[in-house]
């Protein structure tokens, strides 16, 4: 049932890597942080990479009044004591900043440490070439300009801001720090970024190898069909010679080298039947170059896109400058002229001579996306809501006392009301205020029906929203602190929702469009791995609200599939599927299945509890039975009855909760009580637990609206003394 109703300071910023000599500078005195990279999700042990630590989340116990100004006291230290290469690439005390560690070796158990706090640390010698090892040709942080000129981190090619009119040049927030804003869409001669030639980024020729990634932000709408040049080495479009990463309208992402056609990677074919657009903000993209194997590659948000192995392909030596954001000559222009220039921000550009691997690139994706996340501080707020673990590593292998749930459903997530240019999403968090409401009021369980679309994005199933996914990971810390067994939900999948006339711009289904299962499963196997270790008495997933349009074997298949992603991370995590037909038949095959129960709807007679919702009256206002021989209302005891039939078949012991139920304010409010009364004598003779849906509608127990309740203040809300008092009742 649906609801009714950086700051970023003018900082210091160093672009520059600090190599301290000696280990005398940090002895007990100094604080120290232990970071483990439980977020690395590759096989591979990967050399000498550029991690990045976010401060000051990113560090226990940091607070800039403990370091120096600048932060030169800073460092970190393998497992073995070395004294580790890093980079400040933005220093804001009043703010976020971002540092670059170079990990040695990194693997899933990797930990190193860091330490500040001692002034004395900070004598040192600068080596901005230690963190960005010989592979790296160029990377450009864009955290400062001076006269129009940014330095990259290897401190060796210069990109000077060029074009007719450079006062239109924004230096922006960026997603790590600062960014490049490299035009307006109306401009014909906008400013950009040009690098002049140098052999070293030129030399690979056919049979060489070539990195480039970048983070990019479209200004441009996702339904124009405008093109920019991100990075490029080409005087104009088609030009024999040279190579350039193009972006269609925000959309595609296009790869051109010596063929005057282009040589087209669409990143979207792979991911449904809209073009990726930015609407959701920074994507990452990396473009990988192998000479040797005649293959060139495209990755979107860390994940492969496209890829052609092709012998004639080949990013050939220009002599051109390579430019940043346009063509590598601006004065060359295209006769539709703003065509040539990217719309948007452009950040982390980076050029390297080694052709990454997949293991690589999403690596880099995910320190440069959700680096407190990668790197997972000890005793940190991250570490308690995401690697909370019990003594023996694993969710207890036991399932709660179900039938004791009593609760509500917070709907704050359930609806994500997306568009083009309206970006509400960020603004709807579930608040702790409502878990410590729930507590005061006697109740121990939290149903959270969560729109999809908060947690991934609608335009491509494999980039994650990071902000969504903290807010989940919130919710389910607050559930633990006000003692509140949080059941998570998806109430809109990809490729599903009870409205099934909701179309989410994609005409597929859940059932039947592989893509979406797939998607589905990414997200519970998600939830699984970021909350493994939290009991099943704090903590139960409820896979999709209400599925309709399934036949069993349907039913059985998506489910069964699921469960087993999830158990892939958390064998003994509890499982609460619910029934199908709209959360009404019970599904006999899950009843041996280890960790399951089933949810259940408690709406029936629709007639009564939806009695006034949208405005649909029956011809005579219904109430409960004044006695048996009340023929008229007689109906709605029977509904009740019919609707408790259908779990008959349900094995005693098998877990159950009653995940929605409740009566719209225009019902008779005694005749409300009297029917939730009913109900609730039935499910507790069954062992059932039970959560009325959103509990401050009029469908609730807060601020309900109905003029004949008795209202007590709670927390400073108006809530339903003799309701609450049946909802809770054991």
């Amino acid at each position: 049932m649906p609801r009714m109703r950086t700051r970023m300071f003018g900082c210091a910023v160093l672009s520059i890597a600090f190599m301290f000599m000696g280990s005398g500078a940090f002895a007990d005195e100094a604080k120290s942080c232990r970071l483990v990279f439980s977020g690395y999700e590759g096989k591979e042990a990967l050399a000498d990479f550029p991690a990045l630590v976010k401060l000051p989340d990113g560090l226990v116990g940091f607070d800039y009044a403990d370091s120096t100004a600048d932060g030169s006291d800073l460092a970190f230290f393998g497992a073995d004591g070395t004294r580790l290469a890093h980079e400040i690439d933005t220093w804001d005390p009043d703010g976020t900043s971002y540092v670059w560690v170079c990990v040695p070796e990194l693997t899933k158990t990797t930990a190193i440490t860091a330490k500040w706090g001692v002034s004395s640390a900070k004598t040192c010698t600068s080596s901005p070439h230690s963190v960005w090892n010989d592979g790296y040709l160029a990377v450009w942080h864009f955290s400062k300009f001076k006269k129009g000129v940014t330095l990259d981190s290897k401190n060796s090619l210069a990109a000077e801001l060029r074009g007719k009119d450079v006062r239109k040049f924004i230096h922006a927030d960026g997603l790590v720090g600062k960014s490049y804003f490299s035009s307006s869409q109306t401009t014909t001669s906008g400013p950009y970024l040009s690098v002049a030639k140098d052999d070293r980024w030129t030399a690979y020729g056919k049979a060489g190898k070539l990195t480039v990634s970048f983070l990019l932000n479209s200004a441009i709408p996702h339904d124009k069909s405008d093109w920019g040049r991100i990075v490029s080495t080409k005087p104009f479009k088609g030009h024999p010679k040279g190579f350039e990463v193009v972006a269609e309208g925000g959309s595609a992402i296009w790869l051109c080298g010596q063929f005057k056609t282009n040589l087209e990677y669409n990143v979207t074919k792979n991911y449904g039947n809209d073009l990726y657009s930015f609407r959701d903000g920074w994507a990452y993209v990396t473009v990988v170059y192998d000479g040797a194997a005649q293959e060139a590659s495209i990755y979107y948000n860390g994940r492969l896109g496209s890829r052609e192995r092709n012998p004639a392909f080949a990013p050939t030596v220009s002599e051109w400058p390579l430019a940043i954001g346009h063509y590598g000559d601006a004065l060359r222009l295209e006769p539709q002229g703003h065509e040539c220039f990217f719309c948007g921000y452009i950040d982390e550009v980076r050029l390297s001579k080694s052709a990454f691997s997949p293991d690589r690139i999403r690596a880099d994706y995910l320190t440069l996306t959700r680096p407190t996340q990668f790197a997972v501080a000890e005793g940190g707020e991250a570490q308690r809501i995401l690697t909370r673990r019990l003594a023996e590593g694993d969710t207890p292998p036991e399932i709660p006392d179900v039938g004791s749930w009593r609760g509500a459903n917070i709907v704050s997530m359930f609806l994500a009301p997306w568009s083009d240019a309206d970006p509400f999403i960020r603004t709807l968090s579930v608040e702790e205020r409502e878990f410590a409401l729930l507590e005061k009021c006697g109740l121990n369980f939290a149903r959270l029906p969560i729109d999809y679309r908060f947690v991934l994005s609608a335009d491509d199933w494999e980039h994650w929203l990071e902000d969504g996914l903290a807010k989940v990971d919130a919710a389910v810390e607050y559930g633990r602190r006000h003692h509140i067994h949080v059941m998570l939900c998806l109430y809109r999948a990809p490729g599903f929702s009870i409205y099934h006339l909701e179309a989410f711009k994609r005409p597929m289904s859940l059932n039947a469009d592989p893509r979406a299962l797939a998607a589905f499963k990414r997200i519970w196997r998600e939830f699984a791995r970021r909350y493994k270790g939290i009991p099943n008495s704090e903590l139960s997933f409820n896979p999709v609200n209400e599925p309709i349009q399934f036949s069993t074997e349907q039913f059985i298949k998506v489910f069964g599939e699921t469960i087993d992603e999830i158990r892939k991370e958390d064998p003994n995590r509890l499982v609460m599927l619910d029934g199908n037909g709209c959360g009404r038949i019970p599904v006999a095959h899950f009843f041996n299945v280890p960790f399951t129960g089933q949810c259940f709807r408690g709406y029936e007679p629709g007639g009564f509890t939806h009695y006034g919702v949208r405005g649909h009256f029956a011809a005579v206002k219904p109430y409960w039975p004044k006695d048996g021989n009340d023929a008229a209302m007689q109906w709605v005891p029977n509904g009740q009855a019919k609707n408790n039939a259908k779990l008959d078949s349900i094995p005693k012991g098998y877990p159950v909760m009653i995940g929605e139920f409740g009566c719209f304010a225009e019902t008779d409010y005694e005749s409300t009580l009297k029917f939730m009364e009913n109900y609730f004598n039935s499910w507790r003779a069954r062992g059932y637990g039970w959560a009325i849906w959103d509990y401050d509608s009029p469908f609730g127990f807060v601020e309900s609206g109905r003029p004949d309740a008795e209202y007590s203040e709670v927390m400073g809300r108006k809530v339903d003394k003799k309701m609450i008092e049946l909802i809770r009742r054991k």
